[in-house]
C-alpha cells in the first residue's frame, strides 16, 4: 500500500531533514487519495469566497504598527475551527490587548504629529449580525438602551442580560416576554437540530461547512457561539474586500483588525473625507453602527462620534 511505502521512508529516515523532497510527488499524491477514500472525504473543499481571505488579511499585517519607533507586524490564522482569525505574533496577542494596563501605549502613528490613531468599534455587533439573520430591525441608536427599557433596569445592566441570554441560552419567560430573544431561542433550536441530524453546519455567508469533528464537547449554546463568530469573520472579510480597493489611494493604513473594530494609522493629510468612506462603508446604510475614537496613542483615544452626526 502507498500508506507503506511513505511510513516506511518516515521510519527509516526520520531523522533526514526535507524528507517529503526525496519522495516522488505521485507518492504523494497516491498517499493522500487513499487516505481520504478510506476517511470517506467525499466533499468538494474548495471555496471561491476564500480565495481573497488570506490576501485580506496580508494586506493589513505588512503595514504593521509602529512601537518604540521601529515597525512591529502582526500575524493572522483563519484557519481556525471556528474561521474566526487567531493574531499573534512574536509573544504578542494582538487579538486582545489589554485596554487597561497601559499594553497599548506604546503604539504610535507612524506619521508623527501628523498622524493619528483612529479606530472604529462596531455597537453591539453579535446582538445586530443575528438581528440581520433573523430579519429582524433593531434601532440604529443604542441596541443596549433599547432592551434595557424592555428589561426595566439600567444600561450597564441590559448590556449584561443581552450577552448572557444570547451566548448562554434564552431563559423561557424571556424568549416569550421579548420577540427579538424569543426568535434567537427558535434559531438555536433549529441550528442545533440540524447539527446533531448532519454533523455539521454551515457559514451563513460563504456557506462553508464546518463538522463536528473540528468542535469539541459541543453543545447547543457554543454551536451557536462558533456559527455567530464565524458570521463575524465572514461579514468582515465582504467589508474589507469593499473597502479596501477604496482606500488604497489614501497615506493612511488599516494596522489592525479585532473581530469588531478596525484600526487605521490616519494621515490628517487625507482629511475627514478619508474616515467619512470608511465609516460609510462599514455602517452599510446604518444597519451596523460605528463608534469612532483617536488618539496619539492606542491607550489614550477619545470618542469623536459625535463629529460625524449629520
Amino acid at each position: 500500500e502507498n500508506n507503506n511505502y511513505v511510513s516506511f521512508w518516515d521510519y527509516k529516515f526520520n531523522s533526514q531533514k526535507n524528507l517529503n523532497d526525496y519522495i516522488p510527488l505521485l507518492k504523494h499524491y497516491e498517499y493522500i487519495k487513499e487516505y481520504m477514500d478510506k476517511n470517506n472525504f467525499n466533499e468538494k473543499f474548495e471555496n471561491s469566497k476564500y480565495d481573497y481571505v488570506t490576501k485580506i488579511l496580508y494586506s493589513i499585517e505588512k503595514n504593521g504598527l509602529l512601537k518604540n519607533n521601529k515597525l512591529v507586524y502582526t500575524q493572522y490564522n483563519n484557519f481556525t475551527s471556528t474561521g474566526r482569525p487567531s493574531n499573534r505574533f512574536g509573544g504578542i496577542n494582538f487579538a486582545a490587548l489589554n485596554k487597561t494596563d497601559g499594553s497599548r501605549k506604546p503604539y504610535v502613528s507612524r506619521f508623527g504629529d501628523k498622524g493619528k490613531l483612529v479606530e472604529f468599534d462596531y455597537d453591539a455587533y453579535h446582538l445586530r449580525l443575528i438581528a440581520d439573520v433573523l430579519d429582524y430591525d433593531l434601532p440604529t441608536t443604542s441596541v443596549h438602551e433599547h432592551f434595557a427599557e424592555q428589561y426595566g433596569v439600567t444600561y450597564s445592566e441590559s448590556k449584561m442580560l443581552s450577552f448572557k441570554y444570547l451566548y448562554g441560552g434564552v431563559p423561557y419567560d424571556i424568549g416569550k416576554s421579548i420577540e427579538f430573544f424569543g426568535k434567537v431561542k427558535e434559531f438555536v433550536k433549529k441550528l442545533w437540530k440540524f447539527y446533531r441530524t448532519n454533523k455539521y453546519i454551515e457559514s451563513y455567508i460563504y456557506r462553508k461547512k464546518i463538522y463536528s469533528n473540528n468542535m469539541n464537547e459541543m453543545n447547543r449554546d457554543k454551536l451557536f457561539n462558533y456559527f455567530i463568530q464565524n458570521l463575524e469573520t465572514e461579514r468582515n472579510m465582504e467589508v474589507l474586500n469593499n473597502l479596501l480597493p477604496r482606500i488604497e489611494k489614501y497615506e493612511s493604513k488599516l494596522i489592525l483588525y479585532s473581530y469588531d473594530s478596525f484600526l487605521f494609522d490616519f494621515n490628517i493629510g487625507d482629511d475627514l473625507e478619508y474616515l467619512q468612506t470608511i465609516k460609510s462603508i462599514l455602517e452599510q446604510n446604518g444597519k451596523f453602527p460605528v463608534k469612532v475614537s483617536w488618539g496619539n496613542n492606542y491607550h489614550e483615544m477619545q470618542d469623536i462620534t459625535e463629529k460625524f452626526a449629520v
